[in-house]
């Protein structure tokens, strides 16, 4: 167990002033089987109030509006959590509710070249579930590569396996892609992990009733050093900002993450 210590911060730079700007942000850890949030506080500016929600999948996100004008948005989401509580997110006693992770999304429809991975795993000669999982983990980090400029935001799992390339969210969605075709339900995470950088994306397999969590990008099962903060069937589920504004103009955003052991 750890107890660990994190800073969310998301800036938002517009190219010219915005007005009546309606946000929700999602980026709101919670108490699971693994983490409990001891602390958790929130900042944006130009906004005091703001209210709590959660959508479809349980995930936790605060949403206003900001009528007057900005020229930039900055959201500050800060806390302690501890973490390693368990090795598994949760139990199911109706696997069956969950069916609908075993369909494919548009971002984690199988191609041909998904279709081959698949086949030269040889999963068939694999029995359970989790030991599925972790052989697709292990060679998908070996097989593909890490690289921030090789595919865009709304890649699909498809293309960028083609490419041999891509990030956290990349891998994920072709682990996800190559569990499903074995009909494994299995869902897409947004959290942190220990260090500085951004946010984090991975794996949860439903194997005998236990969410478990694959990070196929360090090729490592989840521990205390992984803070849950959101779910879904894929990227588009766990998207961390969304919004409209009025003004014509463009906009730039930088995420950091900071996540250190709370000494």
């Amino acid at each position: 167990m750890k107890r660990l210590k994190f800073i969310y911060t998301l800036n938002t730079e517009f190219s010219a002033p915005v007005t009546h700007h309606a946000f929700s942000v999602m980026f709101l850890p919670k108490d699971t089987n693994r983490q409990k949030i001891d602390k958790l506080d929130i900042y944006i500016s130009d906004k005091e109030n703001y209210r709590l929600t959660e959508d479809n999948f349980g995930n936790r996100k605060f949403y206003g509006l900001i009528e007057k004008t900005h020229d930039r948005f900055e959201v500050i989401v800060s806390g302690e959590v501890q973490t390693g509580l368990d090795i598994c997110e949760e139990f199911t006693l109706n696997p069956f509710a969950y069916s609908f992770l075993k369909a494919q999304t548009a971002l984690t429809q199988p191609g041909e070249k998904i279709k081959e991975y698949h086949k030269s795993l040889e999963l068939e000669k694999l029995t359970g579930d989790y030991d599925k999982a972790l052989c697709v983990m292990n060679t998908l980090h070996y097989t593909f590569a890490y690289d921030t400029e090789a595919t865009a935001v709304h890649e699909t799992a498809e293309n960028a396996l083609a490419l041999g390339r891509g990030v956290c969210q990349d891998y994920a969605h072709i682990m996800l892609s190559l569990l499903r075709m074995e009909g494994i339900p299995a869902r897409y995470v947004v959290g942190m992990m220990t260090g500085e950088g951004s946010s984090h994306a991975w794996v949860e397999a439903l194997c005998n009733g236990y969410w478990y969590g694959f990070d196929p990008t360090n090729n490592k099962l989840v521990n205390a050093d992984y803070i849950r903060v959101s779910c879904g069937r894929d990227s588009a589920d766990c998207s961390v900002i969304r919004g409209n504004f009025y003004g014509c103009v463009t906009q730039r955003q930088n995420e950091k993450v900071v996540v250190e052991k709370d000494e």
